[in-house]
């Protein structure tokens, strides 16, 4: 198994160093996903999918099965929120979609790759390939990554990447979102980049910092930044991955 993979890859990167992305590709993650992060454990296995088209890359998960609700106030989306990130190498750029409330999706522009990585000197190997340990503190949590440097493409899952190789493994330091690598292959995938998104993921987050105020201010609340309990007539509660700062 090993060596096959390792031909397979000699195969797709017959110079292991080149400095841009200049083929297009098909890269899986297995992914598990504990959907009632920081409040139990509820997790769920997906196939995660990373679309490489020149400069531009597509991330989104598919779960093995389908979100299982605790009431009638338990509303999950699918695809999952925060799954589907698009990048442009060439300008720099991401764009995610998300859902709001109404479970209707929009898009939002965020840095690319704003996350500051302390690379280590500690190494493994994933199967055949060489990874290289990587840690980093992302909008209030803290993820562990392993990149493979042989592999030279500088992108990830999800909103991770920006390292000197692809990331192979990561995960965040509770486990709530674990993806590994399955395979790599090369592929033209075209896909519909979204365009003239002007929406910023800092207004996002100001939006969300003044609706938890009002909440604040009308209703029993109890939170800790990045996911708010609201206890009205309503019962309406509502989580969000990424932590929302004070």
């Amino acid at each position: 198994m090993k060596s096959s993979i390792l031909q397979l890859l000699l195969a797709i990167f017959p110079s292991v160093l080149f400095a841009q992305i200049s083929e297009n590709y098909e890269i899986e993650y297995q992914v598990r996903f504990n959907d009632a992060f920081d409040r139990g454990r509820k997790d769920r296995l997906h196939r995660g999918f990373l679309f490489i088209h020149g400069n531009l890359s597509r991330f989104y998960m598919i779960a093995d099965e389908k979100y299982a609700a605790a009431n009638e106030y338990d509303h999950g989306f699918e695809p999952d929120t925060n799954s589907q990130v698009y990048t442009d190498q060439s300008k720099g750029i991401m764009v995610a979609k998300e859902f709001g409330f109404d479970g209707n999706p929009f898009y939002l522009k965020d840095s690319l790759y704003p996350m500051h990585w302390l690379i280590s000197d500690e190494t493994r190997f994933i199967d055949a390939l060489l990874c290289t340990k990587a840690t980093c503190s992302f909008r209030g949590r803290k993820y562990e990554a392993w990149f493979c440097s042989e592999i030279a493409l500088p992108v990830g899952p999800w909103k991770l990447g920006g390292l000197p190789g692809l990331i192979v493994d990561m995960k965040d330091d509770q486990e709530n979102m674990v993806m590994r690598f399955k395979t790599i292959i090369k592929k033209d995938i075209q896909f519909q980049y979204p365009a003239n998104v002007n929406y910023t993921m800092a207004e996002h987050i100001e939006k969300l910092k003044n609706l938890r105020k009002r909440l604040q201010g009308n209703a029993r609340t109890a939170g800790s930044g990045d996911c708010i309990s609201c206890q009205t007539q309503s019962q309406y509660e509502f989580y969000t991955w990424e932590i929302i700062p004070e």
